[in-house]
């Protein structure tokens, strides 16, 4: 199955204009490669809730937008890649005996990268990639939070070799 860059464009700019309709929660990740300590990946995220789907607990509590800019070995020597992604999220928060509320989340999104990588360790062989993650943070006032997550990026087959990529982030966010 292909995508065009100007299909996944369209798609991406649809959940934008979605998202920016409602109450805001900005974000920053940091990002590490599990298998090799040469890829790191910044992460600035936008993410809006989304009204449940008639009462549905399936549906994802929260769209996130995301552009990233990584640091990733090549054949050539380290470079540089960005990213433009959009994930819906499925978050839960919960006190802990009235100190501190947490989280906890798993999103899966798509992923344009401005360039495929392809090195010893890591082979991402299409631009368009596709991400899940699992997380877990703690709520720091009303408005900040902070947390731990780790993240698998590959294409899920569309093109051989799929090596993928994982990945350890440490977040924090501020809702407007």
């Amino acid at each position: 199955m292909s995508f065009s860059r100007a299909t996944v464009g369209a798609i991406l700019l649809a959940g934008a204009s979605s998202a920016l309709a409602a109450e805001s929660e900005w974000g920053l990740s940091l990002a590490r490669s599990f298998d090799t300590h040469e890829t790191d990946i910044v992460k600035l995220t936008y993410r809006r809730p989304l009204a449940p789907h008639d009462g549905a607990r399936w549906w994802p509590q929260q769209l996130q937008l995301g552009a990233s800019v990584w640091r990733v070995p090549d054949l050539g020597g380290a470079t540089r890649r960005f990213d433009v992604n959009v994930t819906p999220v499925w978050r839960t928060e919960t006190a802990f005996g009235g100190l501190a509320k947490g989280y906890v989340e798993a999103g899966l999104g798509v992923y344009l990268l401005s360039h495929t990588i392809h090195n010893d360790t890591n082979r991402l062989p299409t631009s368009l990639e596709f991400g899940s993650h699992l997380g877990a943070g703690v709520l720091v006032g009303p408005q900040a939070t902070v947390g731990i997550a780790v993240q698998h990026i590959s294409n899920a087959g569309i093109k051989q070799p799929n090596g993928g990529i994982n990945l350890y982030m440490v977040t924090a966010s501020y809702r407007f």
